[in-house]
């Protein structure tokens, strides 16, 4: 059967498009739609950082980073789902190497201790009490307690921690996309980039219709608004500190770089990732 090149420049659908109107990549296994959760977080981080980033005043600047707790905190909730995901799905542990899901959960720990998202983490007092709500026993005397662990201090940080885990998990063949199929009887999938398989169901599929090699898979439309959030999210670090500055190619067999990065992210060496 011969390949054809899929010419259309795909991106991965917007929770705020119609997704039956879409043309663009939609999440068609439940990995997938925890990695399309963490995408979701980050297009929210990414306008968030936009906007604080346009502010010259320090208070207002800050005020801005006041309501960054929140996608903050929830791309960090992403990230645990997504591992959990992994660890627990049986197509994962069917299609994954031995020994890979034990260290998605080696990920999920070492990402929770550095990471405060725990009820009583400063992440979460933070944007429980100041930035998702006003909360109803805050006064000033306690918002000046919950700034002074300086928790905003740690948001780029822990920015660029959650964007090292998800790049990580993102190299792992577990995630399937469908596309829309004009043609009636027909369903679009890629199981493995970039091949998108056309296929003729019935009640089940009945045969493999056509064959395109995908010009932009899934996971590099995630690379780019990773690459936009990266460099936007620079100005949060004072010289010196840990953090990712541009994305670079692993080793093919290196996925996992994550793991025993604790004490690079802890002790101010500069990090970087796939």
């Amino acid at each position: 059967m011969p390949i054809y090149p899929d010419t259309h420049a795909r991106g991965i659908v917007d929770s705020l498009e119609a997704p039956s109107k879409s043309k663009d990549w939609h999440p068609a296994n439940a990995m997938a739609i925890k990695l399309w959760q963490c995408l979701e977080a980050l297009r929210d981080i990414d306008i968030a950082l936009e906007n604080a980033g346009l502010q010259k005043n320090a208070t207002k600047k800050k005020r801005q980073l006041k309501q960054f707790s929140v996608q903050l905190h929830s791309l960090a909730k992403c990230v645990v789902r997504l591992c959990d995901q992994i660890v627990g799905d049986p197509d994962a542990r069917r299609w994954l190497k031995d020994g890979t899901t034990a260290q998605v959960s080696k990920i999920k720990t070492e990402f929770s201790d550095l990471i405060p998202i725990n009820h009583k983490g400063e992440l979460s007092v933070f944007r429980d009490q100041l930035g998702g709500h006003i909360d109803a026993k805050l006064s000033p005397w306690s918002a000046e307690e919950i700034l002074s662990r300086e928790a905003i201090s740690s948001f780029g940080k822990w920015l660029h921690i959650c964007i090292h885990a998800l790049l990580d998990l993102m190299k792992l063949d577990v995630y399937s996309w469908s596309v829309h199929a004009e043609t009636p009887g027909q369903v679009r999938l890629m199981t493995i980039e970039p091949f998108l398989i056309t296929f003729e169901v019935d009640e089940e599929i009945k045969c493999i219709v056509a064959l395109h090699l995908s010009n932009r898979p899934p996971r590099q439309a995630i690379v780019d608004v990773i690459e936009k959030v990266v460099k936007e999210s620079q100005w949060m670090f004072k010289p010196g500190e840990p953090r990712i500055r541009s994305l670079k190619v692993d080793e093919p067999d290196a996925w996992n770089t994550f793991s025993g990065s604790r004490s690079a992210w802890e002790t101010g060496s500069e990090g970087g990732a796939t």
